[in-house]
Order: C-alpha cells, then sequence, then structure tokens
C-alpha cells in the first residue's frame, strides 16, 4: 500500500508510515476510508478536510475514493472557494474537477466577477496566470480571422 523503493514499509515489524502532508484529523479520516471505504459524516461536510483527503487519495492512488471526493466537492463549489479548487484540480491533475471549476465560475459574467472579487481568485492569478485564457475561451468563443481583422486592413 505505501511504496517505498519497491518494499511496503508497513510490512517490517515495528515500522511507522509518516504522512507529513496532513494534519492528525485527516490522517484519521483517511486511515478510517481505507479500512471502511466510507468517508466519515463530519469530513463529508468539511470541504476544507475533503480536499485534503482527495489530495492524499490522490497521492496514494486511490481512484475510487479520488472520485467520490471530486463528487462531493463539486456540489459544495461557491464564489468564495472554487478559485482554490481549480488551483487544486489543475495541479493534481483532475480534469473531472477541474472542467466543474471553470463551469462554475464561469457560469455567468455575475458569477465570474463574484468569484474575481475573491482572494482565491488573486492567487490563482498570480499562480495560475495562464488559466485565465481558459476561462476568458469558456466565456466567449474565439473570434474567425474575418472578425478578427479590422476593416482597414482588408
Amino acid at each position: 500500500m505505501f511504496f517505498g523503493a519497491g518494499v511496503m514499509r508497513e510490512a517490517a515489524t515495528n515500522s511507522e508510515v509518516e504522512m507529513t502532508d496532513m494534519g492528525p484529523e485527516a490522517a484519521s479520516s483517511f486511515l478510517h476510508a481505507l479500512y471502511t471505504d466510507e468517508i466519515r459524516e463530519d469530513v463529508w461536510g468539511d470541504d476544507e478536510t475533503l480536499c485534503h483527503l482527495l489530495t492524499a487519495f490522490h497521492k496514494y492512488q486511490f481512484d475510487h475514493l479520488v472520485k467520490r471526493c471530486e463528487a462531493r466537492i463539486i456540489t459544495m463549489f461557491s464564489q468564495g472557494v472554487v478559485a482554490e479548487r481549480l488551483m487544486m484540480a489543475d495541479l493534481l491533475d483532475l480534469p473531472v474537477l477541474r472542467n466543474a471549476a471553470l463551469d462554475f465560475m464561469t457560469s455567468s459574467r455575475t458569477q465570474l466577477a463574484a468569484v474575481q472579487a475573491t482572494e482565491g481568485f488573486r492567487r490563482l492569478v498570480e499562480q495560475r496566470p495562464k488559466m485565465l485564457a481558459e476561462m476568458l475561451g469558456k466565456m466567449s468563443s474565439p473570434a474567425t480571422c474575418d472578425e478578427g481583422q479590422s476593416k482597414g486592413s482588408r
């Protein structure tokens, strides 16, 4: 399950697996999900912890749990967090979550304006500027060659 140099680290007697990339609550929820194949109810309603779990499930390649977390996170989108979720989806290369976040953000000009007013969007612009072109592309169709030329150049 937790591989290191081709050997299961947890198989050794008295060995420990350190999960330094998550806090104790997320680690407990992660292990609970691994052993029961269920995500605890308290975590199911907390999108921050759910994002930490999604990252861990992705890292350790528990794809069915990744998909469940993705689906739940999508239902919890809000204007305040969707830019952060888009960056996470881009970082982890999760196209379903990424496209859902882009669709949510660009569903209307009013929605996009509200998202643009958030701290998360400011970080998105700084850390992932290439995504602005994708957002623009979702908001309007690309101009054709004839539309892009000015009248004076015809």
